[in-house]
């Protein structure tokens, strides 16, 4: 069973990772890649093509996570990075 408390780590940690996308000059090709290793979730944002990509990860296109206000200026997809959050399972001993 997922803990809130992971998710909501998860989720704050992809939040201010898709922040710093937006305040910087940004490739449009930068992904987040997110992963279980030995039991805890590793993440890793890079270029797609220098990200390695195993059955065990995830890869996000960061630009996919930001979104249009209603007046034309980008802000992050609460919605999307709240969904990958949710998508990965916790599990307590």
């Amino acid at each position: 069973m997922s803990d809130i408390q992971d998710i909501n780590a998860l989720e704050h940690r992809i939040n201010d990772i898709v922040q710093d996308y937006m305040n910087e000059n940004y490739n449009e090709d930068d992904v987040i890649a997110i992963g279980k290793h030995c039991g805890k979730i590793t993440i890793e944002v890079d270029a797609k093509g220098n990200v390695k990509i195993g059955k065990k990860i995830e890869v996000y296109p960061l630009k996919d996570l930001v979104r249009l206000d209603d007046d034309g200026k980008p802000e992050l997809d609460n919605d999307k990075i709240s969904d990958i959050a949710n998508s990965w399972l916790f599990i307590s001993y």
